[in-house]
């Protein structure tokens, strides 16, 4: 179907891309990045993916809405065959990118770290945020995750849910219905 001819797209594209960069010999040259920027779109149904055994998805700041994977590849640099879930978030690229090619940061404060020593897998590594703040909506901070990733606090809000009913078929959405998180809850991830 159409949810798997994308797939399919999907995987050809970057496939054409990794054997262009082996091919001019820019591998040891090159950082691969592939992830998200959020979780799946479950009013789509059989068309959005899963968010496997995490809460919600996109346009939420539970779990399925914010934990993404995310592959990257730079052969000679990066440790390979490692699987590696200290967390991080996509903020934090930018920076760290920055500080691999001497580029400057922006003039404007930004509010991702440089977390290569996370990416290298090193044992001592220790993530440079205390927190991150998870906001959505208008501007609302929903959450706050500390920078380990092991505590969450959510914050009272309005969240788009399907309530546990499937979503839609062959691309036609359902509605979404609200919920609301009345009192700040806690949680150990």
């Amino acid at each position: 179907g159409l949810h798997g001819d994308v797939i399919m797209e999907l995987d050809w594209s970057v496939g054409e891309i990794v054997k262009t960069v082996k091919a001019l010999g820019l591998e040891r040259d090159t950082l691969i990045i592939f992830t998200s920027d959020n979780g799946p779109w479950l009013t789509y149904g059989t068309h959005a993916g899963s968010s496997g055994a995490f809460r919600e998805g996109k346009g939420t700041s539970w779990e399925g809405g914010l934990r993404v994977p995310c592959i990257m590849s730079w052969p000679g640099t990066l440790p390979e065959g490692v699987v590696n879930d200290r967390f991080l978030m996509s903020i934090d690229l930018l920076p760290t990118i920055a500080a691999r090619i001497s580029a400057p940061l922006p003039a404007r404060p930004i509010d991702g770290r440089d977390v290569w020593s996370l990416l290298l897998d090193k044992p001592e590594a220790r993530n440079p945020h205390d927190a991150y703040g998870i906001w959505y909506a208008q501007n609302e901070l929903q959450a706050v995750i500390s920078g380990d990733g092991q505590w969450k606090l959510v914050l009272p809000h309005t969240y788009r849910t399907l309530g546990g009913k499937p979503g839609g078929d062959k691309g036609k959405p359902v509605k979404y219905t609200h919920r609301q998180v009345d009192h700040p809850q806690l949680f150990d991830l």
